[in-house]
């Protein structure tokens, strides 16, 4: 994504875009979705969040189906998931307020959470990601934070506050690390007091310390939730208003 000063000065406008690829409709079969809410990249292969499925799946990027594994069991409302470099799965549940680590064959490793303000408390965890280091990022919808934890998910630290300056949160929900470490996250804005916040992007250093805020406007997809970034400039996008997966090119 370039140096800080490139930073203050992109814009991300995936309307001016035209997609390279889309598959899935609504459904309960295999390959087909229910509102899935985030995505994650991992090599060649693209694992889905099916949210009200109950269940991950995964694909090649061509679209096969290769692998899916129920979380029913576990998880109240699976939402957002990432995968570490060994193909360990981590999901967010927003219900159950916790975060979950999952063995690639779905084999639970830990549990954390709780409803709370502490720290490894949530209220609402929506997203998750991990950095380059597999640490796992997740943000803290009620809370207006971003919590941090490491590999096997022992906490780390914390960082965000809700407010109106361009470094504070507002629903945060889509969170992605680039290669350098810096957390990309997504607010949802909202009405507070008859005041409007819009949608925004936000750039932080992996310590927390804000960077750079990207616009958003011109984003003309339904209901755009999760976002993966690719290394070769792609992104991936889960649209849950359009039950579909939809991929950019973006840079």
């Amino acid at each position: 994504m370039g140096d800080t000063k490139d930073l203050c000065s992109l814009t991300v406008d995936v309307a001016s875009n035209n997609r390279v690829l889309r598959y899935g409709q609504k459904g309960s079969q295999l390959g087909q979705f229910d509102s899935p809410i985030d995505v994650a990249v991992r090599g060649d292969r693209l694992y889905v969040a099916d949210t009200w499925n109950d269940r991950v799946q995964k694909f090649s990027p061509s679209g096969e189906l290769l692998h899916k594994f129920p979380l029913g069991e576990y998880c109240t409302r699976p939402y957002g998931l990432a995968v570490q470099r060994d193909g360990r799965v981590v999901v967010a549940d927003r219900d159950k307020h916790s975060i979950f680590l999952f063995e690639a064959d779905g084999t639970l490793v830990k549990q954390v959470g709780g409803k709370g303000k502490g720290e490894g408390q949530f209220d609402e965890p929506f997203f998750v990601c991990v950095d380059k280091e597999d640490n796992i990022i997740v943000t803290d919808y009620g809370n207006s934070r971003v919590q941090v934890f490491d590999r096997n998910l022992n906490y780390k630290h914390k960082f965000g506050q809700k407010g109106r300056q361009p470094q504070d949160m507002f629903g945060p929900m889509g969170v992605s690390a680039d290669s350098r470490g810096n957390i990309v996250l997504a607010n949802i804005g909202g009405i507070t007091g008859g005041i409007g916040h819009s949608e925004k992007l936000q750039v932080f250093r992996p310590d927390g310390t804000w960077v750079s805020t990207i616009s958003s406007d011109g984003d003309k997809l339904n209901e755009p939730h999760g976002v993966a970034v690719t290394e070769d400039g792609h992104v991936f996008v889960s649209d849950t208003g359009d039950h579909s997966i939809r991929k950019y090119r973006y840079m």
